[in-house]
């Protein structure tokens, strides 16, 4: 073989090896999943856990240490006019796991600043972000899990033992051993 052919070969090669990374970076774009849109996620795929286990599937999530994997509970609260899904968002940010109030869900919206007003009585700070042209408030730190498993008890009023529907992206959650 002369060089132009293995000079060819070769940038034939790096294409290919491109054009997979960049077909699995933005796979879960392609398929409407990102981490402000998880909704897209057909519901006998997902899986359901109780609030008092969202500690262990944030770790989980902080475990896989890819910017881009999130895990989503969601649950409709009791007082649900329309059955809209509220969505308690944790995402992987500069590889930093972080609570996302995300825009996306009519229950979201609706309670953008009670939501922000009430972590703030806690002591959390939510940033306003954007991503994919969808906007939501994200707090990084400790007990970031409390914060979630505050607003479904004290914010919302429901059962820490309510299950909660489940969208993993980009990590694979392991269930609970059953006992």
């Amino acid at each position: 073989m002369n060089h132009d052919t293995i000079e060819t070969i070769y940038w034939i090669f790096v294409a290919g090896i491109w054009l997979f990374v960049f077909w699995k970076i933005n796979r879960g774009f392609k398929r409407g999943l990102t981490p402000t849109n998880p909704a897209h996620t057909p519901k006998d795929s997902r899986d359901s856990v109780t609030a008092y286990e969202i500690p262990k599937v944030i770790k989980q999530l902080e475990q896989s240490a890819n910017d881009g994997n999130f895990v989503v509970f969601l649950f409709v609260p009791p007082n649900s006019k329309n059955g809209e899904a509220v969505h308690l968002q944790y995402s992987i940010e500069d590889g930093i796991v972080g609570f996302d109030w995300a825009l996306i869900s009519p229950p979201n919206i609706a309670d953008q600043k009670k939501i922000i007003e009430f972590a703030s009585t806690l002591g959390y700070q939510l940033k306003e972000c954007e991503m994919n042209d969808t906007h939501y408030f994200r707090v990084t730190g400790d007990y970031i899990s409390d914060l979630g498993k505050s607003i479904i008890k004290d914010f919302y009023k429901m059962d820490l033992n309510t299950k909660l529907d489940v969208v993993a992206e980009g990590f694979e959650r392991q269930p609970e051993p059953i006992k």
